[in-house]
């Protein structure tokens, strides 16, 4: 998807959306208004307890009247918002500026003719709102995947590029502003003119719908969907690639290769050693893969997957996915990979028993074989009989055989879903489909015993 398609998307509020809000502002700016420290002001130097602020000039005190009025607007600003666009403290900053600016026009207005509040609440009202409409490129180096040819690997919105065609990748000039070079991460340097950015050999490049402070938020969590897909979307990894049961490296952040301690037993000491962590090869075969037609309109739903769609769900299990392998504790991997199962298989109905339901419905995707599906349903639910004792009890006893095995049926479980259904479908359709074969039938999108046979033999 194209920054210009993600602009299209931006989100808009009518008049009837945006009035309460409006009469928020307006409160708050009147006890802003309130709070401006006059020149006969006998207590000009006592700030109270939420301090002053200074500007131009002017200074005004923040009384409890105006935090309790910031609250409220900036509470109900980021519900309108989503908490991708939202970010509580650029509200509330916007909020101080509109303050500082409705008083500047006022002093400098005609006694007559103050300024009108309803056309001040409603510029902060646009200006808040419009948070949901920005849009950025955000470059992070890429510590995950390394290309041995030089092929921009496209992934919905996210590109997996080499350090020296990043520029290119995200669409920007090299116009002398900035330089981004493969070095010594995370060197940065200013010649006067320009600043050179050292990366490591490959770099992510995401375009991100959301407000600024929240910009590398969203980008990693992108980047998260991003590599889930890339894993299930290719065949014949090289051996490199993280294993089922091993951490994954972080994808942003350096993998740190010696890992010092000491650790002692008795009169033995043990010492730290190296360990070279798993990464993803993009070779011209995977390259290859990743670009296909196929691949790229699968990529695109889930970037851009309609409300309460199938690809809606699935775009949120991916990323759950990648938390999980990302996860050293065995219990925060348990959480997480059945955190993606719920993103995938609960439904609207909360009568419905969880544990009961996701183990059906994961025996069903994984099998036709009704005696296989038996035991693959005996077996998740004694997993998230674990799940369950880490949530309620906060135990840790989980093994990492059992990590293993509810890894494999995740990531079986959504390359199923993945080759197998369209994304465009209701998220209702989907599950009513898996309840239908949890009666004993054959699940409709499901493989024949003939496919089924031919998948586990490659």
């Amino acid at each position: 998807m194209s920054r210009s398609d993600v602009a299209a998307k931006k989100k808009t509020f009518d008049k009837n959306q945006k009035k309460p809000l409006q009469e928020h502002a307006k409160k708050m700016l009147e006890a802003f208004v309130k709070g401006v420290v006059m020149k006969n002001d006998p207590k000009a130097h006592n700030w109270g307890e939420g301090g002053f602020t200074f500007f131009e000039g002017y200074s005004a005190r923040l009384t409890e009247d105006f935090e309790r009025a910031r609250h409220d607007f900036t509470q109900l600003a980021a519900k309108m918002l989503n908490a991708r666009s939202a970010s509580e403290n650029t509200i509330r900053t916007l909020c101080l500026k509109a303050g500082q600016e409705y008083v500047k026009k006022w002093a400098s207005s005609d006694e007559a003719s103050p300024p009108s509040l309803e056309t001040a609440a409603a510029g902060l009202v646009d200006t808040v709102l419009a948070e949901a409409g920005r849009t950025f490129i955000h470059i992070e180096p890429n510590f995950l995947v390394r290309h041995s040819v030089p092929d921009v690997v496209t992934i919905g919105r996210v590109k997996s590029v080499r350090t020296d065609l990043a520029l290119g990748a995200a669409g920007i000039k090299e116009d002398g502003r900035v330089k981004i070079v493969a070095g010594n991460y995370p060197q940065q340097i200013w010649d006067g003119e320009r600043y050179t950015l050292e990366m490591p050999a490959s770099v992510w490049v995401v375009d991100v719908a959301a407000t600024k402070d929240n910009v590398t938020e969203e980008a990693k969590w992108l980047i998260d969907v991003a590599i889930s897909l890339m894993r299930l979307g290719a065949t014949d990894w090289p051996g490199v690639i993280p294993k089922i049961g091993e951490p994954e490296p972080h994808p942003t952040f350096p993998t740190i290769h010696n890992q010092p301690h000491v650790t002692m037993e008795g009169e033995t000491v043990f010492m730290g050693g190296r360990k070279v962590a798993g990464w993803y090869e993009v070779t011209a075969e995977i390259a290859e893969q990743l670009s296909s037609k196929d691949f790229q309109a699968r990529a695109d739903v889930l970037f851009d997957p309609a409300d309460k769609s199938l690809g809606q769900r699935v775009a949120q299990g991916l990323g759950w996915m990648t938390r999980g392998r990302q996860a050293v504790d065995r219990a925060e991997r348990l959480l997480a990979f059945f955190t993606a199962l719920e993103a995938l298989l609960t439904s609207d109905d909360k009568n419905a028993p969880v544990a009961e339901t996701i183990s059906r419905h994961i025996s069903v995707i994984c099998t036709q074989n009704l005696n296989s599906r038996s035991e693959i349903f005996k077996g998740v639910k004694k997993l998230y009989g674990l799940r369950s004792s880490v949530v309620h009890a906060g135990r840790r006893d989980v093994l990492g055989s059992d990590v293993k095995k509810l890894q494999f049926y995740v990531e079986a479980v959504y390359w199923t879903v993945l080759n197998r259904c369209e994304l465009t479908m209701k998220q209702e359709r989907f599950a009513k489909s898996l309840a239908d074969a949890s009666h004993g039938q054959q699940w409709e999108f499901g493989f024949t015993a003939d496919e089924d046979d031919e998948t586990k033999s490659s």
